[in-house]
């Protein structure tokens, strides 16, 4: 019995190993033919285009906008600036009747006032300590006042700063002991107002939303993008925005397929033509063509299948057909543009190509 089984043991391995084996044959008969559906059609060769036009709208990086807030509650006595205004740094944008931030003010001079007092005592307890009048640990308590005042000062001033007020309002204030009841909202950096939230005459909390501005010195594209273009494209591809001469590079490729309309999300940062645009702006996108000449094969979208992000068509052959990779280079739709080992006259599926998938992954598939 032991002999006999070696052979069949055998025979079942080199059976699984040939049915295992990669290959690009894909036998099929004619009956098997028509019952799947398959019909054949010959590519039409033609020279490579620019790729088709792509929706996209200009947007700004997290990184350059900003949210101008009411830095203490109160009245908004007066918007100073408008959407589509350009701002510089320290630029007023708004004026805030805050009795809030006059209450700020008076604490922060008080714990100014405190820390004089306690650093003058701290200085003469610390005198009369080494001359041992007083005792040390007196010295040292007085030592640690100070330092309390000292944090109560910052504590202040901090909140001050949280509020608006800048380096220049706290030396006029230390100065004159002056308080002001309003607070100046001013300009953190260049830019665009973006949007506007308050209107005169509003009453806001603390944090309410003023304006949203944007340093528009660096633009970015969001590209809707066919799947077989995006597979494709990669940081660092160049596009233009034909209608606006403008120019620009891919910075990231989405990893996630939209539900709606089964497309990428590609962004890229634009790097000439920037005058004409604006962010929120709808504008036409169009990619670079891999390569710069040479010739490529149009045929139905039908007629392309993918297996692991890879593209490939079905050439008719004796036998059946046999299972060719391509590149997508162009297209989009019903029509697609692809470069390959492709003769002139070849036939290949263009319908019943899932079949001739199934198929062909059932005997071995690529490599």
């Amino acid at each position: 019995m032991k002999r006999s089984l070696a052979p069949i043991s055998l025979a079942m391995s080199l059976a699984v190993t040939a049915v295992a084996e990669p290959s690009t044959s894909v036998p099929i008969t004619t009956e098997q033919r028509m019952a799947l559906g398959i019909v054949v059609g010959i590519p039409e060769r033609i020279e490579l285009v620019p790729r088709p036009q792509l929706p996209g709208r200009i947007t700004l990086p997290n990184a350059q906008v900003r949210m101008i807030t009411a830095g203490s509650p109160g009245l908004l006595l007066s918007p100073l600036v408008a959407v589509g205004d350009s701002v510089s740094p320290g630029d007023e944008l708004a004026r805030i009747e805050s009795p809030a931030f006059v209450a700020l003010q008076r604490e922060y001079l008080e714990a100014l006032t405190q820390l004089d007092l306690t650093r003058s005592t701290a200085r003469r307890e610390e005198q009369l300590a080494d001359e041992g009048i007083i005792a040390g640990r007196r010295a040292a308590q007085s030592a640690a006042l100070l330092h309390q005042a000292r944090t109560r000062l910052e504590e202040r001033q901090q909140a001050l700063m949280l509020a608006g007020m800048s380096e220049d309002e706290f030396v006029t204030l230390d100065r004159t002991h002056k308080l002001r009841s309003t607070l100046i909202v001013r300009a953190p950096f260049e830019g665009v107002v973006l949007e506007q939230y308050a209107r005169a005459g509003e009453r806001l909390e603390a944090s309410g939303a003023l304006y949203r501005i944007g340093d528009i010195a660096r633009l970015t594209v969001d590209i809707h993008t066919p799947i077989d273009i995006a597979r494709t494209l990669d940081n660092g591809t160049r596009f233009i925005l034909p209608d606006l001469d403008a120019a620009g590079r891919v910075i990231t490729v989405g990893g996630e397929i939209h539900s709606l309309d089964q497309g990428v999300l590609v962004r890229g940062t634009v790097d000439g033509g920037r005058t004409q645009l604006r962010p929120g702006q709808f504008v036409r996108v169009q990619f670079e063509t891999p390569r710069e000449h040479g010739t490529a094969f149009a045929v139905p979208a039908t007629g392309i299948v993918h297996i692991e992000q890879q593209a490939w068509i079905f050439r008719e052959s004796a036998g059946g057909f046999e299972a060719l990779r391509v590149a997508v280079v162009g297209g989009s739709g019903e029509e697609i543009a692809i470069s390959g080992p492709l003769a002139d006259g070849a036939a290949i599926a263009i319908h019943g190509t899932a079949a001739l998938k199934a198929h062909w992954l059932t005997g071995g598939g690529p490599d």
